[in-house]
């Protein structure tokens, strides 16, 4: 997916730590019940990949590099208010 590509939408995590992704992007990821998701941590966000990836202890540096790059693009909202 090409960065220009980005979806952004906002979700909540509920009180058993659930977070419900929107689903205009379960369609464009093709999502599906039982889909295996990745969930990695950065600094100040966690990520969620499609699939199942197979590394030492931590994800290789180029992924990440891409992770911050295309989070980096993506504007801080204030959505409390």
């Amino acid at each position: 997916m090409p960065d220009d590509d980005v979806l952004v939408r906002v979700s909540k995590v509920s009180d058993k730590g659930l977070v419900t992704i929107p689903l205009e992007i379960r369609r464009k990821l093709g999502l599906t019940p039982g889909t295996k998701m990745i969930v990695m941590a950065t600094e100040d966000a966690v990520v969620l990949r499609k699939g199942v990836m197979l590394f030492a202890k931590e994800p290789p540096a180029g992924l990440l590099r891409k992770i911050r790059t295309v989070f980096s693009k993506v504007p801080i909202m204030d959505i409390e208010k």
